[in-house]
């Protein structure tokens, strides 16, 4: 029998090629949370129900579409992101094929709403799978873009009999989101499942709000054991976060990598990370990150596969190179500077080993790099043993070395404020607060103080005026000795890093403040303004003590103030009256 050749239906075609691009619910949020980035939307609300099979609801606060571009939304290879072909090689947004509407509603019952600013009404059109029925009708909605896909596959059985469990399919959606979330920290998401609000997560604007995003997602686990990767060259940027050395975490292992703010899959950049790795560590361990590359367009060939998941360079082997020097760098210098060297125990509990050069005596916020606050390990609970004598024993530094507790032997801590010591059998009651501001200004008296700066994860754009204007291009050179860098684009502050002991006070007020104190300090030096900054952190600092912290903090002080031993100042130290006590025990 002769079959005779035959040019499929428009339909049929979309339903085929949706194999391509759509594999589950997930493959649909997927391509209209793109859509919704790409209009300029900052917050998304999503509405999942039973795991996305029923219903997909994705609204946004973007641009919209207006009236007469709705019906040719849904046709196919139909785009704003593209005109020429010349457009392929420098593709900015992360949609651009003109093929995800009319595939998603060539395999669901589709609804779309849109409102612009310019129009006066929104309006919504509605499809069934064969996109000649479209219809359109007025509506009421917001300035953006709301998108309902109902009974995805209803009119393909096999697919849907494919779909896994409710729960499994939502749990590939929330991935999915995660992966944004992590891509974009500047957008507001909603999460909701079977009429359940599973979650709200708010853009991010401090580096407490990063942080907090950081472990809703990839775990406390992974921000305890994660450094800070910043490596740039000529056109070339990587960014992030990678999993300290050394370290076996519980949890399991976490790689995402982005390319010009796209989620990727690409061998040249994991096989770089691992050779880096590989070369420090001498094992096949794998490890954890979360890696931004930034790329000229021009150099990264994004046009690989309809889903858009794996991109090309056409340069590999500088990328290649340019991520394993990147990583080899972070993991010496993570190496040199800490000499830490962790290691999982059965109970998953950690074991630390430092050598002689661990704790740097350059000032009291030269902790190591794993402690800071309660963030990076609980060595308190775990780690180190709380015997007054022997507790800091542990740190063989040349200051820790000749501390010899001249300020009396450390025996409480009273309200997080003050440290109870006792020196020949007399109780001494020490202000911690002025303690740290009697060495950090010792230390900068000296130079031994380096404000060692942090670059933002995200630059803190600021609004400002002709005044502040004029404050900054008269004080420029003295701001950038104090690790503060940034940049002025017409009316707007770019700030890129801070002092890493600042990181933590919410900047916008720090930089007016600091303008301000600026403008009525005419002719300030740099020591002058740091010591303005160090008093700033004085009255922003909320330190939770503990043992461990305030021993150091002993040290330090009896190391850089040394003539605060004979001549204690009253509002350092007060000697603790207990004869009365003891008198009225006496004749109790």
């Amino acid at each position: 029998m002769v079959m005779s050749i035959k040019i499929l239906p428009p339909h049929i075609v979309n339903q085929i090629s949706a194999g391509e691009i759509i594999e589950r619910p997930a493959s649909v949020v997927k391509e209209l949370m793109e859509n919704s980035l790409d209009a300029g939307a900052n917050r998304i609300d999503i509405n999942i129900n039973q795991g996305g099979t029923k219903l997909i609801q994705i609204q946004d606060n973007g641009c919209g579409i207006i009236k007469n571009e709705l019906c040719i939304a849904l046709q196919r290879y139909a785009t704003s992101k593209i005109r020429y072909a010349k457009d392929l090689e420098e593709i900015k947004t992360l949609g651009f094929r003109g093929e995800a509407l009319t595939t998603i509603s060539s395999i669901s019952r589709l609804t779309l709403t849109s409102q612009t600013i310019n129009q006066k009404q929104a309006w919504q059109i509605y499809t069934e799978g064969i996109q000649s029925n479209i219809k359109i009708k007025p509506a009421t909605h917001p300035v953006g873009t709301t998108i309902k896909v109902f009974d995805l596959f209803y009119n393909t059985p096999v697919r849907r009999k494919l779909m896994k469990t409710e729960k499994i399919e939502f749990n590939y959606i929330d991935l999915i989101l995660n992966q944004i979330l992590l891509a974009r920290f500047d957008i507001t998401i909603s999460l909701s499942h079977n009429g359940n609000l599973i979650y709200y997560q708010p853009s991010v604007v401090t580096e407490s709000e990063t942080k907090r995003r950081l472990i809703s997602i990839c775990g406390i686990d992974f921000v305890k054991n994660a450094f800070y990767i910043d490596y740039r060259r000529d056109n070339l940027f990587l960014h992030g976060w990678m999993s300290a050395i050394n370290i076996c975490m519980s949890h399991k292992t976490l790689q995402y990598c982005y390319v010009n703010g796209r989620i990727v899959k690409n061998k040249i950049i994991t096989d770089a990370i691992k050779q880096a790795y590989q070369s420090i560590l001498q094992n096949n361990k794998k490890m954890s990150y979360i890696i931004y590359l930034e790329i000229d367009p021009n150099q990264v060939n994004v046009n690989i596969h309809p889903s858009k998941k794996e991109v090309c360079f056409y340069q590999s082997g500088l990328i290649h190179n340019f991520i394993i020097q990147g990583v080899t760098d972070l993991l010496k210098n993570i190496f040199e500077k800490t000499k830490i060297n962790i290691s999982c125990v059965k109970n998953h509990k950690y074991q630390l080993k430092i050598n002689n050069n661990h704790l740097k005596s350059n000032n009291f916020f030269s902790l190591p790099d794993w402690y800071y606050e309660d963030d990076i390990l609980n060595l308190k609970n775990k780690q180190i043993k709380t015997n007054y004598d022997n507790h800091i024993s542990i740190y063989k530094s040349p200051i820790l070395k000749t501390y010899s507790k001249i300020f009396g032997q450390l025996l409480t801590i009273l309200k997080n404020r003050y440290a109870v010591l006792k020196k020949n059998q007399q109780l001494l009651l020490m202000s911690l607060s002025t303690a740290l501001r009697y060495l950090k200004q010792e230390q900068l008296h000296h130079n031994k103080i380096k404000y060692k700066t942090t670059p933002l994860i995200i630059p803190l754009k600021m609004k400002i005026n002709e005044y502040y204007l004029k404050i900054i291009l008269e004080n420029y050179e003295l701001i950038k000795k104090t690790g503060i860098l940034f940049q002025i684009e017409r009316d707007t502050l770019n700030l890129y890093s801070v002092p890493s002991t600042l990181h933590k006070y919410r900047l916008k007020n720090l930089i007016f403040e600091m303008l301000e104190y600026l403008n009525k300090q005419k002719n300030t030096s740099d020591k002058q303004l740091f010591y303005w900054l160090l008093s700033y952190s004085d009255s922003n600092e909320n330190i939770d003590w503990d043992i461990l912290k305030v021993n150091i903090l002993l040290a330090e002080i009896e190391y850089f103030c040394p003539y605060l031993i004979n001549n204690m100042p009253s509002d350092l130290i007060q000697h603790i009256n207990i004869n009365n006590a003891i008198d009225t025990l006496n004749h109790g």
